[in-house]
């Protein structure tokens, strides 16, 4: 036989075996049945002959006989046949499914390469082998990634390792958020997309994100608009998975999934997010051994003394903050506010009652602006506050309204009440810059100017102040 009947009998062969076990099996039994309806009928007309006195010739008695023998080997082929292909096609696929089922069960360290199961036919028995397969693949990717993150020597490299997985899902949009519990707040270690948009508000109060505040998977494809945060509503679907540890929740995923009919029914993407919640059951336990690590870089993000975010916090979201400024199209007024004449507290008081003016400047100025905005103390008696989507010439009210509220402030102290006055210089984003250290700068001149010009006073930025090209 050529190549090519060769290469058309083994088409037939595979079409005939990876048909369905119902039609196999029913051919078989039917061809059984068939042969045995003929060998009945047979010896039905031939005894019917002999009873009514006819007597059959030598040679119908020869091809009596050599039908009989042939139905009869016929039967015993098929018989032989189904035998062998139940026990190839049937028996031994499932016996290796057992076994593999098992070794998953009882001892699954013990799985090696060849507890993949070889059935290429692709039946009934088939499509278990796969899901099988498929089951000992998804298992050994998690517990491969689970030995990976162990050694990881940061939480920051677990991160990335747990989006590269993520990735590997074929899930292209989404962003990873770490909690920090004790500041509660968010801050995004991970993107899929650097362009990808973050809701600042949940960045200074994590409660805002429902995950994060619940516990419990929140996602838009079972409850539009669930989410009032979510950047692209309408847009994409949202499945954002907590990452929870010693009932805490350490972490938020956030996966974007297309607006299709398809993503609502689609038998394949459960099976990527139920494999996503197993990376996530796996890392969980990881990352909050590193974190308890870290404690030390966890608590530097505030300063111990007032409670408020420090300059290493700010540099960590100020550039994600500014891209959302720019998108939304709003300003971010700058206030950078200083203590007057603070140091003689410190030379006439001591620095307790120095240390507690400054804890209660950082309470008045952080419960007189809203809770979106930030408060940072910038270093010493010098703080800068960061107004978030404010329209322009608002900043300058606001710390105006600030001035008034310290100078009329008594500080009660052990050795009596003090007051103070406070010197404001105010810039606005983008509207005095379009670089934000450019902008702080510009404030920070608008404070000195407001020191030279007597103190207890707002003074608003002006280009006139800054002649260098350089700041």
């Amino acid at each position: 036989m050529n190549q090519r009947g060769k290469v058309a009998l083994k088409k037939i062969l595979y079409f005939f075996l990876e048909r369905s076990l119902f039609w196999k099996v029913g051919f078989i039994i039917g061809v059984c049945i068939l042969v045995c309806f003929s060998l009945v009928f047979y010896f039905y007309f031939y005894t019917k002959g002999l009873v009514n006195g006819t007597s059959a010739s030598p040679s119908s008695s020869f091809m009596f006989e050599r039908m009989l023998y042939f139905l009869s080997l016929l039967v015993l082929i098929f018989l032989i046949w189904g035998a062998i292909a139940f026990y190839y096609m049937v028996k031994r696929p499932l016996d290796r499914i057992k076994n593999v089922l098992d070794t998953l069960i009882y001892d699954p360290k013990c799985l090696q390469g060849e507890a993949y199961i070889k059935y290429s036919i692709k039946d009934e028995i088939g499509e278990v082998v796969e899901k099988v397969n498929q089951l000992v693949r998804n298992f050994r990717e998690i517990e491969t990634f689970r030995h990976i993150i162990e050694n990881d020597e940061s939480v920051e490299e677990i991160y990335q390792r747990l989006g590269e997985y993520l990735r590997n899902l074929s899930f292209s949009s989404f962003v990873i958020y770490e909690v920090s519990n004790s500041q509660n707040t968010m801050r995004p270690v991970y993107k899929s997309d650097e362009e990808l948009e973050i809701n600042s508000e949940k960045l200074f109060n994590a409660d805002k994100c429902r995950a994060k505040r619940t516990g419990k998977v929140v996602t838009s494809l079972e409850a539009p608009h669930i989410c009032r945060l979510y950047e692209y509503q309408d847009i994409t679907h949202h499945y954002c998975l907590p990452i929870v540890a010693g009932n805490k929740v350490l972490g938020v995923v956030e996966i974007h999934l297309p607006i299709t009919e398809e993503t609502l029914t689609s038998k394949r993407l459960k099976e990527k997010l139920n494999l996503a919640h197993k990376f996530i059951e796996e890392t969980s336990p990881v990352i909050e051994s590193k974190r308890y690590a870290e404690a030390l870089k966890e608590q530097t993000h505030k300063d111990p003394l007032t409670n408020l975010y420090n300059r290493r916090f700010l540099e960590g979201i100020l550039d994600n903050l500014c891209a959302q400024i720019l998108r939304r199209g709003t300003i971010l007024g700058i206030l950078m506010c200083d203590l007057d004449y603070f140091k003689s507290i410190n030379d006439k008081y001591g620095h307790d009652v120095g240390d507690l003016v400054l804890k209660e400047t950082a309470r008045l100025l952080s419960e007189n602006v809203r809770k979106s905005d930030l408060v940072v103390r910038f270093g010493g008696e010098e703080f800068l506050i960061l107004l978030v989507d404010i329209k322009e010439g608002e900043a300058e009210k606001v710390a105006e309204k600030l001035r008034k509220i310290i100078e009329t402030y008594e500080f009660k102290t052990p050795k009596g009440s003090i007051k103070r006055t406070i010197s404001i210089g105010v810039s606005e984003f983008p509207v005095d810059s379009s670089a934000i250290w450019e902008a702080i700068k510009f404030a920070d001149i608008a404070l000195y100017k407001a020191k030279e010009e007597g103190r207890n006073k707002v003074v608003r930025f002006k280009p006139d102040f800054w002649t260098e090209e350089e700041y």
